[in-house]
Parts: structure tokens; C-alpha cells; sequence
């Protein structure tokens, strides 16, 4: 338990800095906060891959992401026993590595691109890469140079162990939009070709000889894609084509997008199709002729088959981890928090009776669920980037693929709230609601209307609602109707609209219609979080850091202001940040505070700081508040 500070000694700290509202030292120590634990203590594992150590052992090397760390994790493939080295820098950078014949491994982390030598166990800073956020795609030349595609600036790098040269050759292509590069191929001539996504697809050739960079999709033929399809074949050819989008279901094919085509020396000539298949890259086989399979980091597990031997051998291993980043948490209905971490997708529960914690995996595993809500018995949780809608009865014991079970799915979702932000339960007590953005590119968001008893959903076209417009926020008004909090946020990749503000909308759940709108002045990117207070008033919080109250009765905006000292407002992907207490009052999470909001006078405090960034939340049992600060469960008191 964190130590707590008297009544006293909160005013006195609060005399000090001028008033209690400015925001706490971070050396001072927290206040009116318990930290419970970690829920998850695992990791992801990016690219496991077979090889020998210094002394010819067989060993599983992945790169492990976990809590916003990296480290690289060596596992002994005959007795488990394990070596875990960091990456010495903050965030897990690429999705994936390359390994190459000279048993090294290239990676990004932290901005960085990397070299980690297996038989030392060493990690090289290569260069520094400007602005990434993670890596794209790696492809290593004839001579050894390795290059590496970064998003979001398409930029490309190389390293050549032979001069030990490290070279930024900056945008491949330069766009007002973020582009994602990958994947990377050479020709047999030595021209790098690299994909980029998503807002227009296009494929450049680059001359590594010169530094030409050659754009070689027409602008006319250019379309919306995650990525074009390039890869080098068995006959050593390089193949791409950028005619089709898909995305989970839906399979968009542009009959005027760029088909097959072969690329060699800076040009591409169209073809009917590839007569070849693609090289694979294994990472499974060790020298010898054995492999590995069913590589499990969440039950550090993994099945080695010997040469010869008729079955496999399950080598159990160990690490240290900081934990998974926490993205929801739920009051369940028997009194323990609920929730869910990602990446990977783990779905959590914690006993406040016993302080005990379990975790399990939820099937299918993609994304990760974005927010719970409860209704009746149940919880109801989505996913990012399919959208897939789950449910979970805390009455009947766990089962994978039973409970929580997929309760509903649709090709479309993810196009229409791929990036769900917001759910409400509605105080009809049986329907589900779930909006956001797409998962990328497009502009606003649809919705997901669920009915519990029916078991059924209705996705609501976002050119029904308002096509600019993503929704961060939704509450039901005592008529039933359902006010939505909007963003103008553009998607993952995607470029900003006309809009200039967010605003409250109105949704008529019997007439399937907007009927009335509202956009907030002074300008602000989005509403974050609504809530409908007993007094009848709509309470909502904007960013960064406004609170303002709307009347649905007058249909105005009557109060607004900043709540200074409490950092920006928390909540992450999907915010959740704001509920009413059993007081009647309202409780909010910001980055630096856990503030009580008194709804008559609108008068604010801080009634808990824990001494680190707020991420996650908010549930309430009892007189307790639960949230997240990163990959961590803490409460406070409703009282200081």
C-alpha cells in the first residue's frame, strides 16, 4: 500500500503551490492511492526465431514488448533456461525484425535502428531515424546492407556491415498524410522497392547507387489500401500490384488501380499474373534440422521437436515483465473489476475481497477490446480493428470461445467503428451501443446498436449520422434518446475534413435519425466524455482539459471552463473517464488527478493524485475508484 498523507498535510501542500487544484511535484509522494498490482505480467512476443548461441546451443531469441519497454529474450531450447537483455530505450518500435545469416538481429526501438548480436548478447544503436513511430519492413541485399521502412514518414534507412555505414535516405514519398512503408523487396540488380499505405497507395523504386527515388504508380491509379502487395519470387523476380483494399470481410477490388506488375531495374512492366510463388522467410528451423512450434510468451511455453524424436518436447521458460498495458476496466456485477490489456489481448479480473488477480486469453485474440460497459448481469466489450462485439457472464466460469463469447461480428465494422472509442448501455436495459472512427483512413463513424435479448445488431451507415464526425462519447438522455460526443480527429492515417469543431449530436433510437446538433464554441477537436447528472443536465469534458454542461431541455450550452492542475484529460483509445458517484456527484480522471465536480456549483478538487500518468478507467465499487496508470490497477477513496 502507497503511504497516505493526512487531511493537514494536503492543505498544507496545497497552501504552498497556491491552491489545491495545481498539480502535484512528481517527487512528492501520492495521495488517497492504493496500487493493487500488475493484472498481466506477460509480454508479446514479435518474431521468436530458431538459432545457435556463441557455443552452438540451440536457442529461441524473440524481441518482447511489454509495458512500453523492449527487451530481447534468449531461450535455451534444451533446459528453458533464460537471458533477458533490454533494449536500453522506451516504446517497442517495429512489429517485426529480420534476422540475417550473420546471426543479428535488426530492429527499431525508440527511434533507433538497432543491431542486436546474438553470439555476444550485445545491442547496437545503428542511427538515430527522426520522428518514427514504429518500423514498417526490413529486406537485407545480396552484400549483406540491410534496409528499414519507417512510418509515418515513409522514410527508408540502410546499415552495410561490411563499411559499417549507416545511411538515412529519407522520404521515399512525400505526402500530407501519414504513410506506412512496407513491405521492402530488392531486384536482382539492387533497386529497393518499397510499399506505402493507406491513404493512396504507391510503390517506389529507389536507386541506392544514385539516391533516385522513383514513384511508379500513376496518380490517376493510386487508391486507399493498407498496402501494396510486393514480394520477391522463387525465380527471383520482384512482383507487385496495388488494385485492392481489404480489411477483415470486405475486399474492395479498383478495376482502375494498379494490377501485377514486375519490377526490375527501376521499372514496372504489367503482367497477367506471377508465375511464381513468393520466398519465404522461415524463423522456426534451427541449423541442425529441428524446429519449434506453438511458442506461447503469455504461458512461456513452447513446444521444441528433436530430429528423430516421434514427439515434442514442452520447454517451459521464465521472464521478468513490467506488465501490458491496461485499456478498460469494469465494475462487474459481483463486486470485482474487470477489464482488458493489449498488446497482447488478455482479458483480467480483480477480487478487491482477496487482492487476488487472474488473466486469460479471449478468442478471436485480435486487437484489443477498447472499453467495457455492464448491462444486467453481463459486460459487453469491443475490439479494435475488427470490431467485434463480446460478452462476458461473471456468473459462469471462464471458457475460451465460450466466455466471453463473440457475441456479435460484421464485415463492415471495422470500416464503420474500427476504432471504437465509445459504448453506452442503454438504461433500457437491453440494448449495447458502440461507436468511434474506422480503423483507418475514412472519416466518421457508424454505429452499432445491439439488442441483448435478441442477440442481434443493427450498424448504423455513418452517412446517416454525421459522415465528418467520429464519436468519442455517448450518453442516454431520460426520454431515451442518445446524445453523441464527436471528434474531428481524422483516422489512423487518414487526412483531417472540413469540420473545424466537435459537437453533441442527438440520435432518435425509434426513428433512426439525427435531430439536433450542436457544435461547441469555443473550438475543440473533441468531447472526450458525457454524462447525465440527476439534475437532468448533460455534464461532458473536451479537450484538452474543458468541462462544459449542456441542457438538452433549452438545447444549449450554459457553463464552460478550463479545469486547471490536473493535466489533460485521461482515458487513452476510448476514454471513459467520467462517472457519477453514488453522492450524486461527478468524478472525472485527468492525466495528474482523480477530480470530484460538484454539479450545482461546478466547484472542483483533486481527490487523489497518484504520482504518475492516469491512462485508463473508471470504475466504481463501493466508495472506491479504480483505474490504470499504464500496465497498473490502483483506487482511491471517494473522501481524501
Amino acid at each position: 500500500m502507497r503511504p497516505k498523507l493526512r487531511g493537514w498535510q494536503i492543505l498544507l501542500a496545497g497552501l504552498l503551490v497556491g491552491a489545491l487544484a495545481r498539480a502535484v511535484p512528481a517527487a512528492m509522494p501520492p495521495v488517497n492511492v492504493i496500487e493493487h498490482g500488475i493484472p498481466v505480467p506477460a509480454g508479446e512476443a514479435i518474431t521468436p526465431s530458431a538459432t545457435v548461441d556463441a557455443d552452438g546451443r540451440r536457442i529461441i531469441v524473440c524481441k518482447l514488448a511489454a509495458g512500453g519497454k523492449t527487451s530481447y529474450l534468449f531461450i535455451d531450447a534444451e533446459s528453458g533456461e533464460t537471458e533477458q537483455l533490454p533494449a536500453g530505450l522506451s516504446g517497442s518500435g517495429s512489429n517485426g525484425v529480420l534476422m540475417t545469416p550473420e546471426n543479428a538481429i535488426f530492429d527499431s526501438v525508440g527511434g533507433y535502428f538497432l543491431r542486436l548480436d546474438i553470439p555476444t548478447r550485445t545491442v547496437r544503436r545503428l542511427g538515430r531515424v527522426g520522428g518514427v513511430i514504429f518500423g514498417g519492413g526490413f529486406v537485407r541485399t545480396s552484400d549483406g546492407t540491410v534496409y528499414g521502412g519507417f512510418q509515418p514518414t515513409a522514410t527508408l534507412v540502410s546499415y552495410n556491415p561490411a563499411t559499417d555505414t549507416y545511411t538515412d535516405h529519407g522520404q521515399l514519398n512525400e505526402e500530407s498524410w501519414r504513410q506506412y512503408l512496407r513491405p521492402l523487396a530488392v531486384d536482382a540488380s539492387g533497386w529497393v522497392y518499397g510499399g506505402i499505405g493507406m491513404e493512396r497507395m504507391q510503390v517506389v523504386a529507389f536507386n541506392p547507387a544514385t539516391g533516385e527515388k522513383r514513384p511508379l504508380i500513376p496518380e490517376k491509379n493510386r487508391k486507399r489500401g493498407y498496402q501494396p502487395v510486393i514480394f520477391k519470387g522463387t525465380d527471383g523476380q520482384v512482383y507487385a500490384r496495388a488494385d485492392r483494399y481489404q480489411f477483415g470481410g470486405v475486399l474492395e477490388i479498383y478495376e482502375d488501380g494498379w494490377g501485377w506488375h514486375v519490377l526490375s531495374e527501376g521499372r514496372a512492366t504489367p503482367i497477367a499474373e506471377p508465375p511464381v510463388g513468393g520466398v519465404r522467410q522461415v524463423n522456426h528451423v534451427f541449423p541442425d534440422g529441428s524446429h519449434f512450434s506453438g511458442f506461447n510468451v503469455l504461458d512461456r511455453e513452447v513446444l521444441v521437436h528433436d530430429v528423430g524424436a516421434k514427439e515434442p518436447r514442452r520447454v517451459r521458460f521464465s521472464y521478468e515483465s513490467p506488465g501490458v498495458r491496461i485499456y478498460n476496466l469494469v465494475a462487474g456485477p459481483d463486486g470485482r473489476v474487470y477489464g482488458s490489456t493489449g498488446n497482447p489481448l488478455r482479458f483480467w479480473c480483480y477480487d478487491p475481497a482477496g487482492g487476488e488477480f487472474w488473466d486469460r486469453g479471449v478468442a478471436p485474440n485480435d486487437g484489443h477490446i477498447n472499453q467495457f460497459v455492464r448491462q444486467g448481469d453481463r459486460l459487453y466489450g469491443i475490439t479494435y480493428s475488427q470490431g467485434y462485439l463480446f460478452e462476458y457472464d461473471p456468473s459462469r466460469p471462464y471458457a475460451l470461445e465460450q466466455n466471453p463469447r463473440l457475441a456479435h461480428r460484421a464485415d463492415e465494422a471495422g470500416e464503420q467503428y474500427g476504432r471504437p472509442h465509445a459504448m453506452l448501455a442503454h438504461p433500457d436495459g437491453r440494448h449495447i451501443l458502440a461507436a468511434g472512427h474506422a480503423s483507418r483512413v475514412l472519416l466518421g463513424s457508424g454505429m452499432l446498436i445491439y439488442d441483448v435479448k435478441a442477440e442481434s445488431g443493427q450498424i448504423i451507415d455513418r452517412a446517416r449520422l454525421m459522415p465528418e464526425h467520429g464519436i468519442y462519447s455517448l450518453a442516454a438522455l431520460p426520454d431515451g434518446q442518445v446524445l453523441a460526443g464527436t471528434s474531428i480527429h481524422p483516422s489512423t492515417a487518414g487526412t483531417a475534413g472540413p469540420a473545424r469543431t466537435a459537437m453533441i449530436y442527438r440520435y432518435n433510437m425509434e426513428t433512426g435519425t439525427v435531430s439536433g446538433q450542436w457544435p461547441l464554441s469555443p473550438e475543440t477537436p473533441a468531447v472526450r466524455e458525457l454524462v447525465v447528472a440527476p439534475d437532468g443536465l448533460v455534464y461532458g469534458l473536451a479537450e484538452p482539459d474543458r468541462l462544459f454542461v449542456f441542457d438538452p431541455v433549452s438545447e444549449e450550452i450554459i457553463r464552460s471552463e478550463t479545469l486547471a492542475g490536473y493535466g489533460g484529460i485521461a482515458g487513452g483509445q476510448a476514454p471513459r473517464c467520467m462517472t457519477i458517484g453514488p453522492d450524486g456527484a461527478i468524478y472525472a480522471l485527468f492525466q495528474e488527478a482523480v477530480v470530484r465536480i460538484e454539479p450545482a456549483t461546478l466547484a472542483h478538487r483533486a481527490i487523489a493524485r497518484p504520482g504518475e500518468a492516469i491512462s485508463a478507467g473508471i470504475a466504481m465499487l463501493g466508495d472506491r475508484i479504480y483505474f490504470a496508470c499504464g500496465t497498473r490497477l490502483f483506487s482511491c477513496g471517494l473522501n481524501e
